[in-house]
């Protein structure tokens, strides 16, 4: 070799080799010795397959067949043992010379990839294997559910309906104390009813796939208000909306979030004289629009924020306004669903603003270029 070819040859981070059709190493670079632990005597004494993992030889030895064929090694891999009697994968590349019975080779240390992939082999086997667990549970979820919604909504009905048939048939003989305790009866009878319906549609949520299309934002809201109409019938509401830009994403989804924000503000703002509740949108720096629902309604203490999107958690009582406690919870699932976040800022008597983000038309932009 010239000097530059051996200056080469010695600083190579790479393990390279000169070995013969014979199955010894010849000429070696110092990196096998960093690599491996043996020194160059130690690993020019002895056939180079004695180094070899066992179940490696087979096909080293018809790589090796090959190359004294006068066929090039592209890829190959395999194992070799270190001083300490551990292994390292090794993944070569040579070529050969048939009129001099030599095989010139590189070989890289890939040990850490292949921990890697086997890794990653083993972590997307247990994930697999959850999935399909989690494919059970939903399926029994699933199961579970419809049972319930049958053979609790029965009973239910049955007391909705003989209270009625009590009260209608029995009026003249049951005092007014005794027709509001069935009065009292029926109602959370059909509050159970309700509850029944929202935990079903929370449940299916989860399972329902999205079909995203582009949304008139306004004309949804538009929408939702004037079927909004009749709760606000004797009532002093002035709503302010906004021109709302187009989003991406499920109308049935959306139409949901937005009429559970809506109806809350409606609702929230029955004991104040005027109610205000303004609709509208920002966008941020990042391409993302921020949605808000405000009102001047009753609020609610901030240090319990985060109950405010837990199924069943309430922070008013249920005598003062009428729910279920399942329809915040919905919508934070809905939102976080089409990529999105939703939260709230409010004072106690003074009001309160819902915030939830989508995607905007120029983060779509930038994600399709």
């Amino acid at each position: 070799m010239s000097s530059e070819a051996d200056r080469l040859f010695a600083l190579s981070i790479d393990m390279l080799c000169i070995a013969g059709f014979d199955g010894y190493f010849k000429k070696l670079n110092p990196a096998w010795s960093q690599t491996l632990g043996f020194t160059d005597e130690e690993l020019t004494a002895r056939p180079y397959l004695d180094f070899v993992h066992p179940d490696d030889r087979p096909a080293t030895i018809a790589e090796a067949t090959k190359l004294s064929g006068g066929i090039d090694t592209i890829h190959f891999e395999n194992r070799y043992r270190c001083k300490d009697g551990s292994y390292k994968w090794l993944a070569w590349t040579a070529r050969q010379s048939v009129s001099e019975q030599l095989i010139f080779a590189i070989a890289r240390d890939m040990t850490a990839q292949k921990r890697s992939e086997d890794e990653i082999t083993r972590l997307n086997a247990a994930l697999a294997e959850r999935l399909a667990e989690l494919e059970e549970s939903n399926q029994g979820l699933e199961a579970f559910s419809y049972s319930v919604s049958h053979d609790l909504r029965a009973p239910l009905r049955a007391i909705d309906g003989f209270v009625r048939l009590l009260v209608d048939e029995h009026r003249q003989q049951l005092d007014s104390g005794a027709q509001r305790y069935l009065e009292i009866i029926a109602g959370n009878a059909r509050t159970m009813g309700l509850l029944i319906d929202d935990l079903l549609e929370f449940s299916r949520l989860g399972r329902q796939p999205l079909r995203k299309v582009a949304i008139d934002t306004t004309g949804l809201v538009r929408r939702i208000l004037r079927q909004q109409e009749g709760t606000m019938d004797h009532r002093r509401v002035e709503v302010r909306l906004e021109e709302l830009p187009e989003c991406q994403g499920d109308e049935s989804l959306l139409e949901h979030v937005f009429a559970n924000l809506i109806g809350n503000a409606i609702k929230y703002t029955q004991r104040v004289e005027v109610a205000y509740i303004e609709i509208g949108c920002q966008s941020t720096d990042q391409g993302e629009w921020v949605y808000h629902v405000k009102d001047n309604g009753a609020g609610f203490d901030m240090r319990y924020a985060d109950k405010l999107f837990g199924v069943f958690q309430r922070l008013h009582r249920a005598d003062e306004f009428e729910g279920t406690g399942v329809g915040l919870a919905l919508a934070q699932r809905i939102i976080k669903r089409h990529g999105g976040r939703i939260w709230a800022d409010a004072t106690v008597g003074k009001g309160a603003t819902f915030f939830f983000t989508l995607p905007g038309s120029s983060q779509r932009q930038a994600m399709a270029a």
